[in-house]
């Protein structure tokens, strides 16, 4: 598959990457000359200086035999344009980063369709989105979810006095033989482990199961982690991201919610927006403003300022005063595997996550990239099972998977199936694969069709 990606940030690197290592052909148009040399020596793809909203740019780079665009600059007007000529010049998919909201909303004058774009990533939403997954899911450091929310891939850290430390994963999933669920990865140290039935579980390891969305709670007690619900939230920032979780916390009326924001600018759109938060205008920052606010009494607390540095320091500063749950949006993904273990519950990267929605969309023959995981070295991918596929009607342990991968989950006309070695695999089995980067190539041989 040929591509072009239209923007060199964090989302353009990380895309290219992800899609060079699977052996397309990709090309990179980036504006800035800096950002070029730059990108240049960081991907394996071809990058070219040129204007995304230049028909002629796009034109001399390329696009005319492109597959798939995607547009990823910071500006959406960039991003349209790029989409609305690669429409003109035939690429099949067009994927564009859209920061306003105007042009998915069904009464917009114009509509996703009229700008040439397939499908339209908001990067806020997608993050607001996960932070009221973890604030809700709130022993969990990651919830992804798949099968349209029917299967979840749940992130836990062990505390100290989990009571399965010191046993092997065998142990715990024959103590808990009627509960459905697989360990698809351990992330040790700094290491990502995809683990068999022999591995032993360690004080700090942090897991990672694939399970039914209704047993995630049965689960959570199993690892030690009890399941609270957080009535009483404070929200550090009113940007975009804090009003889109302040909304869809909004929904549950036994949730409590605070914003802090000191703009007065934002405050009159959170004041138009928001119908049951309570707005305070003032400096997040004040100890003695969080103190008469009562930030002593909140469960959950959530830092999304422009300023990563103020909203792990103000997490922290949350945890000391005693809530519960602390949540905060980050702008380096290098930053993600330390924050629990300097006392941040859980991080959010919005670049990631972008990344992710957008990856989620591309397919390779019968495998769909769902998620990359934030701060570990892994994939998760779905593979759908074609009446043509060399595996269909062969058992699991026939499959010779790396030791890398895993399957996960198996679901199969609705039912979710936890699949052992003798499990058979059938024609439109849908199936969820834990796997180490290295080892992607070796399962999409495995699971091409004949």
């Amino acid at each position: 598959m040929k591509v072009m990606v239209v923007g060199a940030g964090r989302v353009g690197v990380q895309i290219s990457n992800f899609l060079s290592a699977e052996d397309n052909d990709v090309i990179v148009l980036e504006k800035d000359p800096a950002q070029v040399k730059k990108v240049a020596e960081m991907v394996d793809a071809l990058v070219l200086q040129g204007d995304g909203a230049s028909p002629a740019d796009l034109d001399k780079a390329g696009i005319r035999s492109c597959d798939l665009l995607i547009a990823v600059t910071s500006i959406d007007e960039v991003n349209i344009i790029a989409c609305l000529t690669a429409q003109k010049a035939g690429v099949k998919l067009k994927i564009a980063r859209l920061r306003r909201y105007e042009f998915s909303n069904p009464d917009s004058l114009l509509q996703r369709e009229d700008l040439g774009i397939d499908l339209i990533i908001h990067p806020e939403l997608e993050t607001a989105r996960e932070l009221v997954w973890l604030i809700k899911r709130s022993a969990a450091t990651d919830v992804i979810e798949f099968e349209n929310g029917r299967v979840q891939l749940v992130g836990v850290r062990l505390d100290s006095n989990s009571p399965i430390i010191n046993k092997t994963l065998q142990q715990v999933d024959e103590e808990n033989a009627d509960i459905l669920f697989r360990v698809v990865a351990i992330y040790r140290g700094n290491r990502t482990i995809v683990p068999t039935g022999k591995s032993v579980i360690n004080r700090g390891d942090q897991l990672f199961f694939i399970t039914q969305t209704e047993l995630v709670p049965r689960l959570l007690e199993i690892v030690g982690k009890s399941e609270e619900k957080l009535e009483h939230i404070m929200i550090l920032g009113g940007g975009k991201v804090g009003r889109l979780v302040a909304a869809e916390l909004e929904r549950d009326k036994d949730v409590h919610i605070k914003i802090i924001e000191s703009s007065r600018e934002k405050s009159g759109k959170i004041a138009e927006t928001l119908q049951r938060t309570l707005l305070i205008i003032g400096d997040g920052t004040d100890l003695d403003l969080l103190a008469s606010e009562g930030i002593m009494d909140m469960d959950g607390y959530i830092a999304v300022t422009d300023d990563e540095e103020t909203n792990i320091i103000s997490c922290l500063v949350a945890k000391h005063l005693g809530v519960r749950r602390s949540l905060a949006l980050v702008n380096r993904s290098d930053y993600l595997p330390i924050m629990n273990s300097i006392g941040v519950d859980a991080a959010v990267d919005k670049q990631m996550i972008t990344a992710n929605a957008i990856m989620r969309f591309i397919r390779r023959g019968n495998i769909v990239s769902l998620a990359t995981l934030r701060g570990i070295d892994a994939e998760v991918l779905r593979i759908e099972i074609s009446q043509e596929s060399r595996v269909a009607g062969k058992p699991v342990r026939a499959l010779n998977l790396s030791k890398d991968a895993t399957i996960g989950i198996i679901s199969r006309n609705g039912d979710v199936i936890v699949p052992v070695g003798d499990t058979i695999l059938m024609p439109r089995d849908a199936l969820i694969v834990f796997t180490l980067p290295s080892a992607v190539a070796r399962v999409e041989k495995v699971f091409s069709d004949r």
